[in-house]
């Protein structure tokens, strides 16, 4: 039998005065390759914490019977180098004072066995394409860079169970490939959050999140899709017949109560006949309003079991059918982009010339570390470039890794209203109700959303603008969006009529996304040639 690394009893998690956004889960995780799916919002990350005791439940409890590593999703901002962000610094302190010929006890205490940290942390370097510097600043490293070199940490306890939220975020298309690679040969067993078609393919069991709870398709990735595919067509037909038989209760109680009308009238005629007695019309006009009262309480009866119908089928359709983007109504402008000699404040140090005409799409592309997202802060004013000059329009949208256009501590009605004035409150709420954020979910801190609720957010600022953007940056939008929000991101784009420079390893969005031309971005020869 395969052991269980994770056990959860009766697990609930609510945000202090919201609804849970889930409740009584009760799964277990064997050592095998297990994948997490859900829409955004439906608290796969919350759930992947509380796994990993990062986050205590509302209610209910968590087993681990196996050592644990968790890869989050978002870090906070660190100052600190590789090695503390890594957690060998203390150790390499410590083995730095016992080489200078240091005796104190609580230093070979720190070191312990580990003899070879300082080897180790060169190799994790090295692995992922670094320079062989364990002073290297922390900061310093792009998003992907991050990413590979907490993962060959992280697979170096080849027994460990991992819980990966989004691994592949970030990662360029080797980095995707060397990710499933060393997914496969990990036998410790994970839990793998990702809306990754190429990564979801080698998973064994798939579990859904979903506000009706957690449910598992055992036969993998591809057996999920065809089941799902199917079950939505099921509640579609479901849905349809629900309000086919609401319509002809609804003729049928109508020509139920004209019947009893007609009958009352008649009654009421009668009543009006002297030759009938006193006696017979006072029974017949009792009889008429207990046959009256039965019918209604009937009615209301019926009305109640079909309507419970029709919210279960409404229910089991899928919610996200109703979300939409649309960032193509605002027509394109005549402002340009004028790259002269430019080089990006970090990567790249080859001078970069660049004209991008009004309308016109550019894929921006390269490896980890190569300077693309630094290039685009540099255009979108945020930063100055080391060298060259650069002319664009006045509106110029940058929408980051990290959503830096959005506050925190704002809710998402509160961002939208300040990043596209003008509004009427209930205009601001649906733009948000298109997205999936409605109700109370729309007046939380935006912290509390999910990756992809952010994303959707952030491009919420386009779709709600009174006026038109000289020019849109996109850095890896598709990151943290589910498979359907990134299908419907394709189709904005296919209509957005603005200038725009996109960042993606998703080969398949930029297709869609009409991009006419291609700028690659490599990384300085001097982090090739310093490498271990």
């Amino acid at each position: 039998m395969t052991a269980i690394a994770i056990h959860t009893h009766q697990l609930s998690f609510a945000p202090p005065g919201c609804d849970a956004v889930f409740h009584d889960l009760d799964v277990s995780f064997a050592v095998a390759r297990h994948a997490l799916v859900g829409r955004n919002g439906s608290g796969k990350s919350l759930l992947a914490r509380i796994l990993a005791g990062q986050l205590a439940p509302t209610q209910g409890s968590v087993k681990r019977h196996v050592a644990l590593d968790y890869l989050p999703q978002r870090w906070p901002v660190f100052a600190g180098g590789v090695a503390q962000a890594l957690g060998v610094q203390e150790k390499l302190q410590a083995l730095q004072r016992i080489e200078a010929g240091g005796v104190d006890a609580a230093d070979f205490q720190t070191v312990g066995d580990d003899w070879d940290a300082r080897e180790r942390l060169r190799r994790w370097l090295h692995e992922a394409n670094l320079p062989d510097d364990i002073a290297l600043p922390w900061e310093s490293l792009s998003g992907g860079e991050r990413v590979r070199l907490r993962l060959t940490a992280m697979f170096e306890n080849a027994h460990h169970f991992l819980i990966l939220d989004e691994p592949g975020n970030h990662l360029d298309r080797r980095g995707r490939d060397w990710l499933r690679e060393r997914l496969r040969a990990h036998g410790g067993g994970y839990l793998l959050i990702s809306h990754d078609r190429e990564l979801l393919a080698d998973a064994q069991t798939i579990d859904e999140l979903s506000p009706q709870g957690m449910r598992r398709y055992g036969d993998g990735f591809a057996a999920y899709l065809t089941q799902r595919d199917t079950e939505a067509e099921a509640a579609e037909q479901q849905l349809d017949q629900a309000r086919r038989e609401q319509k002809a209760l609804d003729r049928r109680q109508q020509q139920d109560r004209e019947r009893l009308a007609q009958r009352q009238q008649k009654a009421g005629r009668e009543r009006g006949n002297a030759n009938l007695p006193t006696i017979l019309l006072d029974r017949r006009k009792q009889r008429s309003e207990d046959t009256g009262a039965r019918l209604r309480t009937a009615q209301r009866s019926q009305q109640q079991r079909q309507r419970e119908r029709l919210d279960e089928a409404r229910a089991r359709i899928d919610p996200h059918r109703s979300q939409r983007f649309d960032l193509g109504e605002l027509p394109a402008t005549h402002a340009s982009l004028l790259l002269e000699s430019v080089v990006p404040p970090h990567g790249h140090a080859e001078p970069v010339d660049l004209h991008l005409a009004p309308g016109e799409r550019l894929h921006l592309c390269g490896d980890n570390g190569s300077g693309k997202s630094s290039l685009l802060a540099a255009i979108a004013g945020y930063c100055p470039p080391r060298a060259g000059r650069i002319r664009r329009g006045e509106r110029v949208l940058l929408i980051d890794q990290h959503y830096s256009l959005l506050h925190d501590d704002r809710s998402a009605l509160e961002n939208l209203q300040a990043l596209s004035p003008g509004h009427t409150p209930t205009r601001y709420r649906e733009y948000l109700a298109g997205i999936g954020l409605r109700g109370e979910r729309a007046d939380l801190p935006t912290r509390l959303l999910s990756g992809g609720e952010r994303v959707k957010l952030a491009l919420l600022a386009l779709d709600s603008a009174r006026e038109p953007y000289d020019l849109l940056l996109l850095d890896e939008p598709d990151s943290h969006l589910d498979l359907d929000s990134r299908r419907l991101l394709e189709q904005a784009l296919a209509s957005y009529r603005g200038s725009l420079i996109l960042v993606s390893h998703d080969a398949g969005l930029v297709a869609q996304a009409g991009v006419e031309r291609r700028l690659e971005l490599h990384k300085p020869l001097a982090l090739v040639t310093r490498r271990g």
